[in-house]
C-alpha cells in the first residue's frame, strides 16, 4: 500500500516534468536582441552617419559652387577679351598717330631747312639790297642835281626846292636801309634759329611720343599674355578641383 501510494503520488510529478521538457522553447525576440535606448554604440553610429551625410552635402555644395565659378570664369574671360581688343585698338591708334606726327615733324624740319629758310633769307636780302640801291640812287641823284644847279645863277628858288626834295629822299632811303639791315640781322640770327629750334623740338617730342607708344604696346602685349596665363591656370585649377570632388562623391557609399 505504501508503494502504491508512493507510485501514485510520483506519477503526476513525472508527467509534469515530462511535459515541461517537451514544451517548445520560445525564440529570442528582435526587441530583446536590439540594443537598449541610450546605448553608446548606437549613438556613435548615428553620429557617424550624420557626419558623413553632412560632409557629403558640403562636398556637393562645394561642387556646385565650383561649377558656377567655372561658368562665371568663362564669361569673365569673354569680357576680358573684349576689353583687351578695345585697349589694343587704342594702343595701335596711339602708335599710328605718334608715327604720323614724327613723320610730319621730320618733313616740316626738312622743308624748312631745304626750302623755307633759304627762300625767306633770300627775300630779306633782296629787300636789303633794294633799300641799299634806293639809298645809293637817291644819293647819286642828289649829287647830280647839286652839280647841275650850282652853275645856274638864275633858278635859285627851283634849285632849292629840287635839292631839298632830293635830300629828303636820300634821308628816307638811308633810314629804310638802316631798318632793313637790322631786320635782316635779326631774321638771320634770332628768328630763323628760333624757328629751327622749335621744329627740331617738335621732332624730338614726336620721337619721344613714338617711343612711349611703342613701350605701351610692348607693355600691353606682356599684360595680355600674363592675363591669359592666369585665366588658363585658374580654369585648370577649377577643373581639377571639380574632378576631385566628383571622384570623392562617386566613391562614397550611398
Amino acid at each position: 500500500m505504501m508503494l502504491l501510494r508512493t507510485g501514485v503520488m510520483c506519477l503526476p510529478l513525472v508527467l509534469l516534468f515530462g511535459c515541461q521538457s517537451m514544451a517548445p522553447v520560445p525564440a529570442p525576440s528582435a526587441t530583446a536582441a536590439a540594443p537598449a535606448p541610450g546605448d553608446p554604440k548606437l549613438e556613435d553610429k548615428k553620429a557617424d552617419a550624420s557626419a558623413k551625410e553632412e560632409a557629403k552635402k558640403a562636398k556637393q555644395k562645394e561642387l556646385r559652387a565650383k561649377e558656377r565659378e567655372v561658368e562665371a570664369a568663362k564669361v569673365e574671360q569673354q569680357v576680358a577679351a573684349l576689353d583687351r581688343t578695345v585697349r589694343q585698338w587704342t594702343v595701335d591708334d596711339a602708335l599710328a598717330k605718334a608715327a604720323a606726327e614724327l613723320a610730319r615733324a621730320n618733313l616740316d624740319l626738312e622743308t624748312f631747312l631745304a626750302q623755307i629758310k633759304p627762300r625767306e633769307l633770300e627775300e630779306k636780302r633782296i629787300g636789303l639790297d633794294q633799300s641799299t640801291h634806293r639809298a645809293e640812287h637817291s644819293k647819286d641823284e642828289l649829287g647830280e642835281l647839286t652839280a647841275m644847279y650850282e652853275a645856274d645863277e638864275f633858278a635859285r628858288t627851283t634849285k632849292e626846292l629840287v635839292l631839298k626834295r632830293g635830300r629828303r629822299e636820300l634821308e628816307m632811303a638811308e633810314r629804310y636801309l638802316a631798318v632793313a639791315k637790322k631786320e635782316v640781322a635779326h631774321f638771320e640770327s634770332v628768328a630763323m634759329p628760333q624757328r629751327e629750334r622749335e621744329l627740331r623740338q617738335k621732332v624730338t617730342s614726336a620721337e619721344l611720343e613714338r617711343k612711349k607708344a611703342e613701350v605701351e604696346a610692348q607693355k600691353v602685349t606682356l599684360e595680355f599674355a600674363q592675363a591669359l596665363k592666369k585665366e588658363q591656370l585658374r580654369r585648370s585649377d577649377l577643373q581639377e578641383e571639380i574632378a576631385d570632388l566628383q571622384k570623392a562623391l562617386a566613391t562614397e557609399k550611398p
